[in-house]
C-alpha cells in the first residue's frame, strides 16, 4: 500500500523537478510512512510512499522491467499477482524481486495499455513507457484506491491525493457547478473536483498521454442484466466459495492482519469466514456511542464472542473542535458523510494492533442491502396505471395528511425521485440557498443531470438492479470508498474489501433479482449463506447504518462550535450562502431548533473548515499532520 506521485514537465531543470517530486511525496506520507523513492528524467517524474505490507525487503519503487525502458509507482494490493507472474515467466519475463508491483511493467508489456484488465485488486498507478514517450494511469474496477490529476491542457501532474498536487502551485480556482452538486450529493461526485482543472480519473478507467494527448477509457463495467439462470440452492453454494475464496487472497500478509467489526451483515460474514480460514483468532475492531439508538457495540461483542475473536471496542464522544478540522485537511475536498468520524476512530484504534484489515465494504450495493431497494421493488409490484392514478390524487390531500408527500413522489422521473430523497435542503429553491450574485455562477447548471444520466443508461434494467447499478457507479465510488481510503490511510492502515472481489460481483449481479431483493427481504441471498455462520439475531436484526448522533451534538457540545464558524465574518464575506438561509440555520430559540439542520449544519461546516484550510492558507501549510488523540481499547 503506497502512495504514488507525479508529473510530466518541459523544463531542463531536473534539479527544479527533483525537489517538486519529494516536496509531493512527503504531502502524502501518512499513506506510506515506510519508504519513500523517486525516479527523475528531462521528461518525467515518479514518486512512491511506502507501506510494506508485501515483500518488505524488497520492491522498492520505482519499479522497471529487464532493460529500465518502462517503470511504474503503484498504490495497492494484487491478489493474482502469483498467477500473473507466472504466465508472464513463461512467456519469457524475468522479475528482479517477489514484489507485486513488477508484475504491472511485465504486464503493460505484454498487453499494453489493456493490462488493467488481467489485475485483480485494488490499484492505482503511473507507468511510463520511456521509449514511446507514453504514460498509463489506472484505478481499479470499483475506485478503492484513489487518482487524482491536474490538467490546464498544457500541464500534467497526478497524485493519490489533491494535497500533493497542490505542492506544485497550481491555480486553486473554484469549480462552482462542484459545489453546487456537493450540496446535493455531500460529496463532489466523479471526474471533478472543487478545484478547477484537478479531476478524478473514474473507477474503472485508464487515462494515456500520449503526443499532447489525454486518453480516457472505461475497462470494465457491471452490467446487471440478468443472464445467469442459476437457481437459489446453486446461488447460495456458488457465492458461498467465491466469498470464501475473495477472502483467502486478502488474508496474504507480512504484517499483522484484523478486521473491522461493527455486527452488522457484511462485516460479520467477513469475519467469520476469516475465522474459518486462519488458524489464530481473528483481531476485531468496533466503533460504539454512548446513545444507544447509534450503538452497534452490543451486536459487534455477540458476533466476536460468537467467532471467539481478539476484540477491541472504543466509544466515540463528541470533539468535533479538535477533530472534524484535521479531517477536512485529510480529505483535500468538502465530505460531509459524518460516518468518517467513526471511521477515522475505528481505523486508529485497528493501527494500534495491525496494518492490514478487511471490512464489510460494498455488501449493501452488490448483494441489494439498502431499504430504498425494497421500497422501490414494492412499488414497481403496483401496477404503473395506479401509480399514476394515486400520485394525481395526492394533489387533492390537504396540506400535512399522512403519505401525501411520498404519494406525489410517484409521478416524478425515477432518477429525480432518488436523488431528492438525499437532498440536503429539500424545501428550498436553489435562488434561496445561494445569495443572488452566487446563483449567478450555477443558475444554468442541473446538479441532478450526473446521477439522471446514470439513471438513464440503466433503464434497460429492473427498478432495484438499476438503483444498485447507479449507487455502485456513484455513491460507492466517490463517498464509501473515499471514506474509508482517507479515514484509514491517514492512520497507515490499509482496508480490503472482500465484497467487491470483482468476479464475486460479476456473478452476484448476473443472477436473476430476486435473489438479491425480495418482497419482505434484503440481501436474500447473502442472508441464506449466513444462516451457516451467524446467529440467528445478526441476520434479522434491522439495518442500522454506521451514522453519529448529529442532532444530539448540535443540540448540545458542537452548537457553539457551529456559530462560531458559520456565523464568523470569514463566512460572511465568501458571499456564497443566502443570508437569511444562515440565519435560519442558525437560530438558537430552543435546542431543538439546531438539532433539526444537523445535517445541514455538518455539510456547511465541513464545506466552511475547507475553504479555510485549502483556499485562504499558503501552500506550506498543507503538510497533513497526524492527529494525537489517545485511543484505548
Amino acid at each position: 500500500m503506497c502512495g504514488i506521485a507525479g508529473f510530466l514537465h518541459l523544463s531542463a531543470d531536473q534539479r527544479q523537478a527533483q525537489h517538486l517530486i519529494e516536496a509531493m511525496c512527503q504531502a502524502i506520507r501518512h499513506r506510506g510512512p515506510d519508504a519513500q523513492g523517486t525516479w527523475c528524467d528531462e521528461t518525467i517524474a515518479l514518486g512512491a510512499r511506502r507501506l510494506a505490507i508485501i515483500d518488505r525487503q524488497g520492491g522498492q519503487q520505482p519499479i522497471f522491467n529487464e532493460d529500465g525502458s518502462i517503470l511504474v509507482v503503484f498504490n495497492g494490493e494484487l491478489y493474482n499477482y502469483r498467477q500473473l507472474r507466472e504466465q508472464l515467466e513463461r512467456r519469457g519475463h524475468r522479475f528482479c524481486t517477489q514484489s507485486d508491483t513488477e508484475v504491472l511493467v511485465h504486464a503493460y508489456e505484454e498487453h499494453g495499455t489493456a493490462c488493467p484488465q488481467h489485475l485483480r485488486g485494488m490499484f492505482a498507478f503511473a507507468l511510463w513507457d520511456r521509449s514511446r514517450h507514453r504514460l498509463l494511469l489506472a484505478r481499479d474496477r470499483f475506485g478503492k484506491k484513489p487518482l487524482h490529476y491536474f490538467w490546464d491542457g498544457q500541464r500534467l501532474l497526478f497524485a493519490s491525493e489533491i494535497k500533493a498536487l497542490l505542492q506544485a502551485d497550481i491555480p486553486r480556482q473554484l469549480n462552482h457547478q462542484a459545489l453546487d452538486e456537493f450540496l446535493l450529493y455531500r460529496y463532489v461526485p466523479s471526474p471533478h473536483t472543487l478545484f478547477a482543472h484537478i479531476y478524478k480519473l473514474p473507477a474503472a478507467h485508464t487515462l494515456v498521454y500520449e503526443r499532447g494527448e489525454l486518453y480516457l477509457q472505461r475497462y470494465w463495467d457491471l452490467s446487471f442484466a440478468p443472464t445467469c439462470h442459476d437457481d437459489a440452492a446453486t446461488a447460495i453454494a456458488r457465492t458461498r466459495a467465491l466469498l470464501e475464496e475473495a477472502v483467502q487472497v486478502r488474508l496474504m500478509s507480512e504484517v499483522p492482519l484484523g478486521a473491522f467489526l461493527s455486527g452488522g451483515l457484511d462485516s460479520s460474514v467477513v469475519v467469520g469466514l476469516m475465522s474459518h480460514l486462519m488458524e489464530q483468532p481473528v483481531k476485531t475492531f468496533a466503533i460504539g456511542f454512548e446513545e444507544d439508538a447509534y450503538n452497534e457495540l452490543p451486536y459487534a461483542r455477540r458476533v466476536a464472542q460468537h467467532f471467539g475473536t481478539q476484540h477491541h471496542e472504543f466509544v466515540v464522544r463528541p470533539d468535533l473542535v479538535s477533530v472534524l478540522p484535521h479531517l477536512v485537511r485529510a480529505y483535500d475536498e468538502p465530505f460531509a458523510d459524518s460516518s468518517m468520524l467513526p471511521t477515522y476512530y475505528v481505523s486508529k484504534l485497528a493501527r494500534e494492533h495491525v496494518t492490514v484489515v478487511l471490512s464489510g465494504d460494498g455488501g449493501d450495493e452488490i448483494f441489494g442491502g439498502y431499504e430504498q431497494y425494497q421500497r422501490e421493488y414494492n412499488l414497481h409490484r403496483i401496477p404503473a396505471s395506479i401509480r399514476n392514478a394515486l400520485g394525481h390524487a395526492s394533489v387533492l390531500l390537504p396540506e400535512g395528511t399522512r403519505g401525501k408527500k411520498r404519494l406525489g413522489t410517484w409521478l416524478r422521473d425515477y432518477g429525480t425521485r432518488q436523488i431528492e430523497s438525499l437532498m440536503l435542503f429539500p424545501d428550498y429553491r436553489r435562488s434561496a440557498i445561494y445569495s443572488s450574485a452566487y446563483y449567478e455562477q450555477v443558475r444554468h447548471y442541473n446538479p441532478f443531470e450526473r446521477h439522471l444520466a446514470e439513471y438513464r443508461q440503466a433503464r434497460h434494467l429492473d427498478a432495484t438492479a438499476r438503483m444498485q447499478l447507479v449507487d455502485i457507479r456513484t455513491y460507492l465510488t466517490d463517498d464509501i470508498l473515499v471514506k474509508v481510503d482517507r479515514a484509514s490511510m491517514f492512520n497507515s492502515l490499509e482496508t480490503r474489501a472482500p465484497l467487491l472481489d470483482h468476479l464475486l460481483a460479476e456473478y452476484v449481479c448476473s443472477l436473476q433479482p430476486s435473489l438479491r431483493v425480495r418482497y419482505n427481504q434484503t440481501k436474500y441471498l447473502l442472508r441464506r449463506i449466513a444462516q451457516d455462520l451467524l446467529p440467528p439475531e445478526v441476520i434479522t436484526r434491522p439495518k442500522q447504518g454506521f451514522t453519529i448522533p448529529l442532532a444530539k451534538w448540535f443540540s448540545h457540545d458542537a452548537s457553539g462550535y457551529a456559530h462560531d464558524i458559520l456565523g464568523s465574518q470569514q463566512a460572511r464575506e465568501r458571499g456564497i450562502f443566502h443570508p437569511q438561509l444562515m440565519k435560519k440555520l442558525l437560530q438558537t430559540d430552543g435546542s431543538t431548533r439546531l438539532a433539526n439542520h444537523s445535517q445541514a449544519l455538518w455539510t456547511l461546516l465541513c464545506l466552511e473548515l475547507w475553504f479555510q484550510t485549502y483556499m485562504d492558507s499558503p501552500p506550506a501549510s498543507l503538510t497533513l499532520n497526524k492527529l494525537e488523540h489517545t485511543v484505548t481499547s
